[in-house]
């Protein structure tokens, strides 16, 4: 069907039939975008959503300026799809229009925009970024650490540590722990330690997830307390960033945690004995010789291969 036969079905009263119309004609946006602009200002949200979704990545400045008062839609759906079709334009152009609107936008659309930028990641975003950091809705600021972990810039290692350790939001905490995986240095070992003691265990998770990525040495005594979380999903994490650290210091802790109930965090225990490879593990490996876990029993035959000779 092309797109003037469409044209009758789109000025239909019924908003039903001008959203279908509007999935028909979704393949004509990038030669005439005028309808589907017109219909980004729908009284309908079920049609302006499909609107918005139909200009993806189009960059005829009428699509544009449209999609960009649709980060003001009263509809979050509609906000979303918006500032994703924004993100997909792919070029120079969509960046720039982005961080003027961010420097304006309502409290709607600004968590919106940064979710284009993040995808975009244009250096310029790195200031705005910061500074959102300190707006009062927790979905904004987890926009702007999600645009900080992707931009990857050292300079925001500060911002993010602040973050991970002081948002009232742990959502927003656990987003900026896991931001600071791309550190290249030890600027993140003090937050990422405070994490680990964080009220809210997925924030303590994410920190020993972290540190099990960078591996850095000065974190092996607080990653061997997490191994007593009271939360096996840390205590597995922990587990692992430990094997990967071949902390000695860890046997006896991971030892202890391959008779815990939880097969998975067993399984994880012996697998970090065995990259530690220290033969003080062999006593527990080897009871470990006939855990009800197949799995588990497997790991601990490996472990005890890759173990060092008894001195």
């Amino acid at each position: 069907m092309s797109l003037e036969a469409l044209r009758p079905l789109l000025e239909s009263p019924d908003p039903e039939i001008r959203r279908v119309a509007l999935l028909q004609a979704a393949d004509f946006a990038p030669e005439d975008p005028a309808p589907f602009v017109t219909a980004c200002r729908d009284p309908d949200p079920s049609v302006r959503l499909e609107a918005a979704r139909a200009l993806e990545g189009e960059a005829a400045p009428q699509a544009v300026a449209a999609l960009l008062d649709r980060l003001e839609d009263e509809a979050p759906e509609v906000r979303a799809v918006a500032a994703g079709s924004l993100a997909e334009l792919r070029d120079e152009t969509a960046a720039p229009l982005l961080l003027h609107r961010l420097s304006v936008a309502g409290p709607a659309a600004r968590a919106p925009i940064l979710a284009a930028l993040r995808k975009l990641r244009p250096p310029g975003a790195l200031a705005p970024a910061i500074a959102a950091l300190a707006d009062p809705l927790p979905s904004v600021r987890r926009e702007a650490v999600g645009v900080l972990a992707y931009l990857r810039d050292p300079a925001a290692l500060p911002a993010l540590a602040g973050q991970a350790t002081a948002d009232p939001d742990p959502e927003v905490r656990r987003a900026a722990v896991g931001g600071l995986s791309f550190a290249s240095d030890h600027r993140a070992l003090p937050a990422l330690v405070a994490a680990l003691a964080d009220s809210d265990w997925q924030v303590r998770e994410e920190a020993a997830v972290t540190l099990g990525k960078l591996a850095p040495p000065g974190a092996a005594d607080a990653l061997i307390a997490a191994l007593a979380d009271g939360y096996w999903q840390v205590r597995l994490k922990a587990a692992g960033a430990l094997g990967r650290l071949r902390e000695r210091r860890a046997v006896p802790a991971l030892a202890e945690t391959l008779r815990h109930p939880v097969c998975n965090l067993r399984k994880e225990a012996a697998s970090a004995l065995g990259a530690i490879g220290d033969a003080a593990a062999r006593p527990a490996l080897s009871a470990a010789l006939t855990d009800p876990d197949v799995e588990v029993r497997k790991l601990a035959v490996r472990a005890l291969a890759a173990l060092e000779p008894d001195s």
